[in-house]
């Protein structure tokens, strides 16, 4: 009797760790499919991709940065390494055939410290979707004890001169994604707006409202081309 308690706890505890490493990469897959949802958005709405990214970070209590990096160092052999001593930072770059792999980890004053995983590129297509989607196979149960928040940001451009074209385009997305408009911010040739969607399950509290999605929108006064940024549950590029 007593040992097949203990194949059953051995079992349960085996079955727990699968469960939430599935679920992880299950997550960080469901940020592969935002991308896949913005970008096929983007494209029948004629705008060019030109970078995009998915974004995941977690807390380390207690844990300094130099101990996290031991771990690191030896699980991302392929990472090259460096130290930003002014902003307490180590950061490990790896360039890849069409993704950009990055592992930041920074010190906090409490003697623990935080960690971002990143995947950026240029473009998006099937070899990146599939190359993003082994990188992250790979590396994330390497790198996140618990369950890390992601995000999905994707940049596009387009050009030609339209009438209140920042409105214009604010409002269509807002149509494509079924959203709801929760703040908007206006200034000159740029207007920004949170809002949420139903779409998709995972959102950020900002003012007592949820929120999942932004959408940011440049013109550029020289060429009148335009710069539009969608990210989820919120953009997390320089804009």
């Amino acid at each position: 009797m007593k040992k097949i308690f203990y194949l059953l706890l051995i079992t349960i505890s085996v079955a727990s760790v699968m469960f939430f490493n599935i679920n992880k990469i299950g997550m960080a897959e469901s940020g592969v499919g935002q991308l896949n949802r913005f970008a096929d958005v983007l494209n029948k709405k004629d705008i060019s991709i030109t970078s995009w990214n998915l974004y995941a970070r977690e807390a380390k209590i207690n844990t300094s940065a130099t101990e996290v990096m031991k771990k690191y160092k030896n699980n991302f052999k392929n990472l090259k390494w460096s130290i930003d001593k002014e902003k307490n930072k180590i950061i490990g770059v790896s360039n890849h055939t069409f993704v950009t792999e990055r592992l930041v980890v920074t010190s906090t004053s409490d003697n623990s410290s935080y960690v971002i995983y990143e995947l950026t590129g240029t473009k998006w297509d099937q070899r990146t979707e599939k190359e993003t989607k082994n990188l992250i196979d790979q590396s994330l149960e390497n790198i996140f004890n618990e369950e890390p928040t992601f995000f999905t940001c994707i940049k596009g451009t387009m050009g030609g001169k339209l009438e209140g074209v920042l409105q214009g385009i604010k409002n269509d997305f807002l149509e494509t994604f079924k959203a709801t408009k929760i703040e908007e911010i206006k200034e000159g040739a740029f207007v920004s707006v949170s809002a949420y969607t139903e779409q998709w399950n995972d959102a950020l509290v900002a003012n007592g409202k949820k929120i999942n999605l932004q959408i940011a929108i440049r013109e550029n006064n020289v060429d009148e081309s335009k710069t539009i940024i969608i990210g989820t549950p919120i953009i997390t590029v320089e804009y």
